[in-house]
């Protein structure tokens, strides 16, 4: 093979994005940066896409690696072991495929007992996609199957998953933030709830507040009001999560240009949500219910009703959106199937780490707290995840399954407004990651001349917003998708 030096042209793609582009910059600064790559000009290319003003006083970490050549292309603190935010994402759901099989199904099972008290049971499965239409269909499976003339008992089976609904290391006031959601085996809506606030009919008026799904779980307390001056809305939705209650507060002021305020919270106890929310829909389907508990499948109890999701489908939107409760549900569902019930996250991440060994990452050096990423505790590097990424790469049998599922940059998920009219665009695909002074970006890209990357970038312990270090990510994706060399 060539040199890359003596190879490499740096392309300027035509039509990139403001603020993006694919040219080297012009203020390189060489041996500032403790980079390494066998090809000067490339090194002296990316270490300029790290300026002086962001690196230090905060931590970078990347490496790019040729998965046509086999080789590493560019490694700066490649072994240094940093927070990975949500690219943890990314051993989680290899792991899942890897284990269970893209054809995996969560099932949500509703079995019945006719002996007294007469039961509908519920048995979760950790299925993370569970939904109110879901519910809607349960209950008309239910309906129909069972005595309308009898008294039910509405219980839910939680023995898939232990009895912790936090992440190790989790920050305990990131509630009621939807993305900070309890754990649970049976799930709803992804543990959380939609208030919906519109302005009343005149200005003075009380502003209208729904909750989506309507139920009784949840109290609302609204003492929000239209405006009378027509100004910005001060409207603040909250949850009280301190005392643990579901009780959600609506206050401020709407505008009466605002048709809507959407706002998503999580819900406390989300198993007791589920099963108030399918209570509430049978007994609109004319079934008498007395109650709900908690309580087992009994042996011999027929299933009556079930609804499914694929492992698959699942991935792809926790990838895509970048959904924690997918990835912890999942975390769980591989240690209940691979170490036996009930499922928990510690014995979740010993699956994870041994699949990590098994394709040649040092886990003395991994840390693996959650399934999600949310954990502070979590630590990783990016040659583990670089070597990830060549693993599942050369795992043609789940490959096609993972692949898709990770965000096309200009497209889909977390990065759909990002890298648009560079090279990029529809090209790059990688997991993002956020967490307050965290940022990173791991995955594939091809470059001009149709060679495949690998690449993961870290970045963290800066005390602004993330907005700048994504740009450098994105600086360094067009980079990438735009570089060429041709000869080898």
């Amino acid at each position: 093979m060539k040199p890359l030096s003596a190879a490499l042209s740096l392309l300027l793609i035509a039509g990139c994005a403001p603020g993006i582009s694919t040219q080297r910059p012009t203020h390189e600064s060489p041996g500032r940066i403790p980079s390494v790559s066998r090809y000067p000009e490339l090194k002296r290319a990316l270490d300029a896409f790290l300026p002086d003003t962001l690196f230090p006083p905060s931590n970078a970490a990347m490496r790019i690696i040729s998965l046509s050549e086999g080789e590493t292309l560019y490694d700066l603190n490649g072994g240094l072991a940093l927070n990975p935010a949500s690219d943890q994402k990314l051993f989680t759901s290899a792991c899942a495929l890897s284990e269970l099989g893209p054809a995996y199904l969560f099932r949500t099972r509703v079995y019945v007992d006719t002996s007294a008290p007469p039961r509908i049971i519920v048995r979760g499965s950790g299925d993370p996609m569970l939904t109110t239409k879901d519910l809607d269909a349960l209950a008309a499976a239910i309906r129909a199957a069972v005595p309308p003339q009898s008294s039910w008992t509405v219980a839910g089976d939680l023995s898939m998953f232990d009895d912790l609904n936090k992440g190790s290391g989790w920050t305990w006031d990131d509630e009621p933030d939807p993305t900070a959601m309890f754990i649970s085996p049976l799930s709803l809506n992804g543990n959380t709830v939609r208030v919906l606030v519109r302005p009343g009919r005149a200005a003075g008026d009380s502003a209208r507040v729904e909750v989506d799904p309507p139920t009784s779980y949840v109290q609302v307390e609204n003492t929000a009001t239209t405006d009378t001056g027509g100004s910005r809305s001060t409207i603040d939705v909250s949850r009280n999560w301190r005392e643990h209650l579901n009780s959600i507060t609506v206050k401020g002021l709407i505008s009466p240009r605002d048709t809507l305020i959407n706002v998503t919270l999580s819900i406390a106890d989300p198993h007791w949500y589920t099963l108030t929310v399918l209570r509430e829909k049978l007994e609109a389907w004319g079934l008498k219910c007395n109650g709900i508990l908690l309580d087992t499948v009994p042996h011999g109890a027929p299933e009556i009703a079930r609804r499914e999701h694929r492992l698959d489908s699942v991935l792809t939107y926790m990838n895509l959106v970048s959904d924690n409760l997918s990835a912890e549900n999942i975390l769980k569902t591989v240690a209940a199937e691979k170490r036996g019930i009930p499922g928990s996250a510690a014995a979740g991440a010993e699956v994870v780490r041994q699949f990590l060994a098994g394709i040649g990452i040092d886990t003395s050096r991994t840390v693996i707290a959650d399934g999600s990423g949310v954990s502070r505790y979590n630590l990783t590097s990016a040659e583990a995840l670089t070597t990830l990424l060549a693993a599942m790469r050369r795992r043609t049998d789940i490959f096609r399954s993972w692949y898709p599922t990770l965000p096309l940059a200009g497209v889909s998920g977390t990065v759909s407004a990002r890298m648009r009219g560079t090279p990029a665009q529809g090209n790059l695909r990688a997991k993002t990651g956020t967490l307050e002074g965290v940022s990173s970006l791991s995955g594939y890209v091809t470059t001009a001349d149709g060679e495949e990357l690998a690449f993961s970038i870290l970045m963290q312990h800066y005390p602004t917003r993330a907005r700048e270090y994504r740009r450098v990510q994105d600086r360094i994706g067009a980079f990438l998708a735009g570089l060429k060399r041709s000869a080898f």
